[in-house]
């Protein structure tokens, strides 16, 4: 596979590790010194909710959502698609890739609902041979404010 290829393929594996809940092949998919800022956006512009540094703390704040959601989560209960990859040299050997994503969830009557909407704006970076994150900013719209 071409670079940009193995990029893509990293960029769905990192989703399927977060809707399988897989923390070891998350953690494989990060740079050490990583880097991940979330924010929400909306008709006001955007607020930064979350900021991480560092493999550890990039994994630890995923799966600290996933302990939020534990006693109601279920291999599908929430699916992110990825779509509209833009992919760019990003110097020094590293490639952006930007990215639309759609969160689908099901309720509690299995009724399939979009949940929210985001965007990826990643550069990644050949590491021991893999493609892995070095940094990512996540805008998300839709979800409410965590109370």
């Amino acid at each position: 596979m071409s670079p940009v290829e193995q990029v893509l393929s990293q960029l769905s594996l990192q989703k399927w590790a977060v809707d399988t809940r897989d923390a070891e092949l998350l953690r494989r998919l990060y740079t050490a010194d990583c880097e991940q800022v979330t924010y929400r956006g909306g008709p006001r512009g955007r607020e930064e909710v979350a900021r991480a540094r560092g493999r550890d703390d990039v994994v630890g704040v995923v799966v600290a959502s996933w302990e939020r959601t534990a006693a109601t989560w279920y291999p599908g209960s929430m699916i992110h698609q990825i779509g509209s990859c833009a992919t760019e040299p990003a110097g020094e050997g590293r490639i952006r890739c930007r990215s639309y994503a759609s969160f689908l969830s099901l309720t509690d009557a299995d009724v399939a609902v979009l949940k929210g909407y985001g965007t990826y704006d990643d550069i990644w970076a050949l590491d021991e041979g893999e493609w892995r994150l070095a940094y990512r900013e996540t805008v998300t719209f839709g979800f409410p404010p965590r109370r």
